[in-house]
């Protein structure tokens, strides 16, 4: 039996999901661990842009980080979210 306590979670990392920058936050790290100030060249953001939606990604167990040296690098908890991703593309690719 599902409770409403799960469907409320499931909802929540659906809705970290709603934006365009953590999406493509995403699909870098499902290439390989990245720092922010490699994503900054990629995603041609500030750094205080992507921490904010790295905070919102590890928050919700998408991303996690560790440190080497003074620098932060992130990587995703668990790749399968690009198949969810990627699934949601190809049916709205679909229509």
């Amino acid at each position: 039996m599902i409770t409403m306590e799960l469907y409320d979670k499931t909802a929540e990392y659906f809705k970290t999901l709603s934006h365009p920058t953590r999406i493509k936050i995403i699909e870098l790290l499902s290439k390989n661990e990245m720092c922010v100030c490699e994503m900054m060249a990629v995603l041609n953001l500030d750094q205080s842009h992507i921490s904010r939606h790295l905070m919102v990604l590890r928050a919700n167990g998408i991303v996690k980080d560790s440190r080497e040296g003074t620098k932060i690098y992130y990587s995703l908890v668990d790749k399968a979210i690009v198949k969810i991703i990627d699934e949601v593309k190809n049916i709205l690719r679909g229509k």
